[in-house]
């Protein structure tokens, strides 16, 4: 399996090594999606990221959002896990995203994860 940046990252946050070997332990039932999401991640270029800090700052009501995803993932994989995946991401709509994720099977529609299509 190929590790990401964020997942490597996310694994010494809590010095969570067997994570990287068994993420489904740690990531709950859309484990293979945050890993996906993670490696899509470790393509793109400053550049990008910047375009998508710039949609993820005219988001409107950005702040019930993010509770909302954070909450998503909280309640999925609980708050140690969740914590750790939050601050592994390199910046918040990395975060706001990849708690979507974790917790995508209780959403009814993603806010954050839109924000990395057609670039």
């Amino acid at each position: 399996m190929k590790i990401s940046n964020t997942h490597q990252s996310f694994a010494d946050n809590f010095n969570l090594q067997t994570a990287l070997y068994y993420p489904e332990q740690f990531l709950g039932p859309n484990w293979k999606d945050v890993l996906n999401f993670w490696l899509y991640l470790d393509t793109l270029h400053y550049e990008v990221l910047r375009l998508i800090d710039m949609r993820y700052y005219t988001l409107g009501e950005i702040g019930t959002l993010k509770k909302l995803s954070w909450n998503v993932a909280k309640d999925t994989i609980g708050l140690k896990y969740a914590d750790a995946a939050w601050h592994a991401s390199p910046t918040l709509a990395d975060g706001c995203a990849t708690c979507e994720l974790i917790g995508s099977h209780n959403l009814k529609s993603l806010n954050f994860l839109p924000l990395f299509l057609n670039l």
